[in-house]
């Protein structure tokens, strides 16, 4: 750093203590347990309601890389760090806060089931200390995955799942609605369902050769974590196995190959409803008097590239529906 930006940084740190002498106060801590990209999605979002970070609030982070299998320590980090309110991604990180603290504020950026997690005790009163969004529970999100599946192609018999949310990461009480909600919806249009667990990304590539081979004509996949660094090759595998694939949220577009769907909810607007509980609760309001929010944004990427290659013509149906059309 050089001189011009010590002095710059340093005038910078003086105006922000000046603000906290002036307004009698710190600014909040809040604890932040969520992918690197939601970072900024959060950021972005305290700013846009005049929260500005370094004045109104500080992030604290845990030292421990967020992954799944690290949701334990990291949360543990975060709590002993006694911040004024925690911000959680997935599900599994909403569980391992909660069991270290059932006093500081949890505000869920996503979660699948939180009543079924034991998280709240209805989704309109929560009663706990967490409350914030549920990307699954009561949306019908899955069903509508199946159906837009079967209006593609109409020929489909079987649906194939791969399903990522696999435990011990997430609870078998908040895995079962979500795969019952796939059942019933496929049972309804007539459809047989074949529904394999995964855990490890490695496993992903032989599992769609199995579905496929079992006779799915059609692919849901749940969860894109699990697939890792299999992502293009697994996408590559249902091209040459021309087999549908849906995934249960946008990927970023520039990824390539993509898959045929993505079918959910608008993360970075989830955060932007995630934050005003977090204002909320910093000024005052219970978090367990705050029912569980769902999505106002769900969104429709059709990849017509991908249709393209397994030779099946999309519906101008699903086309006008869709939110974002890849050509």
């Amino acid at each position: 750093m050089n001189r011009r930006e010590l002095l710059l940084a340093t005038g910078a740190l003086l105006g922000t203590k000046l603000v906290w002498a002036q307004s009698g106060k710190a600014p909040y801590r809040i604890g932040l347990l969520v992918s690197l990209d939601a970072v900024g999605w959060f950021v972005a979002a305290m700013k846009d309601r005049d929260w500005v970070q370094g004045r109104d609030y500080l992030l604290v982070k845990s030292r421990t890389p967020f992954t799944a299998g690290n949701a334990q320590d990291a949360a543990k980090h975060i709590v002993a760090e006694n911040p004024d309110l925690i911000v959680v991604g997935p599900t599994a990180f909403a569980l391992a806060a909660h069991r270290q603290t059932s006093t500081i504020p949890i505000v869920m950026w996503v979660s699948g089931y939180p009543v079924e997690a034991g998280l709240a005790n209805s989704l309109r009163k929560p009663g706990k200390n967490v409350t914030g969004n549920s990307i699954y529970a009561g949306t019908g999100v899955w069903g509508k995955m199946v159906q837009i599946l079967k209006e593609a192609k109409p020929a489909t018999k079987r649906v194939g799942v791969l399903w990522g949310y696999a435990p011990p990461a997430f609870l078998r009480e908040e895995i079962d609605p979500g795969q019952q909600e796939i059942r019933n919806a496929a049972s309804t249009l007539g459809l047989a369902t074949q529904l394999t667990e995964i855990s490890k990304p490695e496993d992903a590539l032989a599992s769609i050769a199995q579905l496929a081979r079992d006779g799915a004509d059609a692919l849901i996949i749940a969860g894109r974590t699990p697939l890792g660094a299999y992502r293009e090759k697994a996408v590559e595998l249902c091209v040459a196995k021309r087999l549908p694939v849906i995934v249960d949220a946008r990927w970023p577009v520039s990824e390539e190959p993509y898959p045929l769907f993505a079918y959910g909810a608008v993360l970075d607007d989830l955060m932007r409803q995630a934050t005003t509980y977090v204002v909320q609760i910093l000024k005052g309001a219970r978090a367990g008097d705050l029912p569980i929010q769902q999505p106002s944004k769900v969104e429709l990427v059709v990849n017509l590239k991908f249709a393209r290659a397994i030779g099946l013509p999309i519906p101008q149906s699903l086309l006008i529906r869709a939110n974002w059309v890849i050509e």
